[in-house]
């Protein structure tokens, strides 16, 4: 007779296996207004063809303190990208708060592939995991001279709750603010 908590185990790590997840592959340290900021995600789980949706979120958000444009998808075919534009509007979730949301009902996850770690690794397994990516870009805009935060979260329609990609990130209108870093850096040192 098999133990009880084996059983159990041995199906959740099915159900996980099978479950459409999305990780982080790209994203950027911190938003700066009026700068591209770039970010993309991966498949960490099932494949789906229903799509994805980007949202981002905050008190900053919510207040119209930060906004954003230019929401840019960056399709990839066998190596080569098409840039396509996409809305980006403000929505009000059924509490009130404000947030971006973007429905890329189009785009569909591959599924996640692991790849075996010790053999030679071919062009073909590079273009298949560039193919993977899925790769966009917008445009923060902030005034103000603190560093609100604000969360980026990617989700697939199939799992939104346990399949989302999900980043808390700093704005700031310093478009010195890496330079700035590096003197702060070496003033300590």
């Amino acid at each position: 007779m098999k133990k009880p908590l084996n059983t159990i185990r041995s199906g959740l790590k099915k159900m996980k296996a099978s479950q459409v997840k999305l990780r982080l592959s790209t994203c950027g340290e911190i938003m700066i207004d009026g700068l591209n900021f770039a970010f993309g995600v991966e498949s960490a789980g099932a494949a789906s063809d229903k799509g994805l949706c980007v949202s981002i979120s905050g008190e900053a958000v919510d207040s119209g303190e930060v906004t954003f444009s230019d929401l840019e998808y960056h399709e990839q075919h066998g190596g080569s990208i098409t840039v396509v534009k996409h809305d980006f509007p403000v929505v009000t979730k059924k509490d009130g708060k404000r947030i971006y949301q973007a429905r890329f009902t189009r785009i569909p996850i591959t599924e996640y592939s692991s790849g075996a770690f010790f053999r030679k690794v071919t062009e073909q397994d590079v273009i298949n995991r560039i193919n993977a990516q899925i790769s966009f870009r917008v445009t923060p805009h902030y005034s103000g001279s603190n560093t609100p935060e604000v969360m980026l979260s990617i989700y697939p329609y199939d799992n939104p709750l346990t399949g989302s990609a999900t980043q808390w990130l700093k704005v700031t209108s310093d478009k010195d603010y890496f330079l700035n870093k590096s003197k702060h850096k070496q003033g300590r040192t």
